[in-house]
């Protein structure tokens, strides 16, 4: 990531190329890290970059690279296009995740969320992607509540798979992330340039803290 922001200073950048450019990085991202995990089913690192994409970017940014992310790694999957009930469940899926990442800044301001609840984020939106996946299978197959029902019995193994792994990915890499972020470049503003950029819900977050701190980076 350092190679590709190391000349992007956010003190001279305008405010809605940054916002473009943190957008793109972040969905690049998350599509890289869905491909360099491919070969393992059910373990991916496209929903926590989503996440921590919607903790930089906020809400509405946040939905945005989720949504574009899991369109484009839905369609150029290695395995094949996703059919359209379940790629419509993937992008929504990921989309909400983008928005839970935006909500816990919202929350959290530039603190870095404990650990716990980092990881209860993972564990609850890998349950609504799966959930949501599953569900879209019985919808293109018409198989019903029978198919339904198989369908979790069947891929109970990976989906136990897909809730701890994301779960612990959450939990223990997302906040050593949160924690670097705000070295790059592209992320590491002053107080003069915040002072141009939208609201707290809507604008990049330049700097994570620790839970003990309670100064946000923003003024009021």
């Amino acid at each position: 990531m350092s190679l590709i922001v190391f000349k992007l200073e956010s003190s001279t950048m305008p405010n809605r190329l940054r916002e473009i450019i943190l957008m793109a990085i972040f969905t690049a991202l998350a599509i890289a890290g869905g491909l360099f995990l491919a070969q393992l089913p059910n373990i991916e690192l496209v929903t926590a970059m989503i996440f921590l994409g919607g903790m930089t970017l906020g809400v509405v940014r946040g939905a945005i690279v989720g949504t574009v992310a899991e369109f484009l790694y839905s369609f150029f999957n290695p395995y094949g296009i996703a059919s359209p009930p379940l790629m419509s469940a993937q992008v929504i899926s990921m989309a909400l995740a983008g928005v839970a990442g935006g909500l816990m800044r919202h929350w959290f301001g530039a603190r870095v969320p404990p650990a716990w609840l980092l990881g209860l984020c993972g564990f609850v939106i890998t349950f609504i992607f799966d959930l949501l996946t599953t569900l879209s299978f019985t919808v293109f197959t018409g198989s019903g509540l029978p198919g339904f029902i198989a369908a979790i019995v069947l891929g109970l193994y990976f989906y136990l798979v897909h809730q701890v792994s994301n779960t612990l990915v959450f939990a223990l890499l997302l906040p050593v992330l949160l924690r670097r972020l705000p070295q790059l470049p592209i992320l590491n503003g002053n107080h003069s340039a915040a002072q141009t950029l939208p609201p707290l819900d809507l604008q990049p977050s330049i700097n994570f803290q620790p839970k003990e701190s309670r100064e946000h980076v923003w003024p009021s």
